[in-house]
């Protein structure tokens, strides 16, 4: 079973990427797991948004887009945080009958 992803998701992925020297439409799509039709779209809306260039078919990130990475990078840090302390609490309130 697969998860769907949502568009943070999807732009999170696509920056990781460029960010890793995976900058070629085609590299982007695999490594992302993205349709060709999607890949254009999200390109597209980060190029619009000033987080990455292109130059010669290959994508860059741009300051901004960097910027914005770093965040997303925190934003996962602390959903992962957040995850493991609900599981913390339900395990103390299930285990003191709460």
């Amino acid at each position: 079973m697969s998860v769907k992803r949502n568009k943070e998701e999807i732009i999170t992925d696509i920056l990781e990427a460029i960010d890793n020297k995976i900058n070629r439409i085609s590299s982007i799509m695999k490594n992302v797991n993205l349709s060709a039709s999607l890949a254009k779209k999200y390109l597209k809306i980060l190029m619009e948004n000033g987080l990455i260039e292109e130059k010669n078919g290959e994508y860059t990130l741009t300051e901004s887009g960097r910027k914005v990475l770093g965040l997303l990078r925190e934003k996962r840090k602390l959903e992962v945080e957040l995850a493991v302390l609900f599981n913390e609490i339900t395990k103390l309130l299930t285990k003191n009958g709460g």
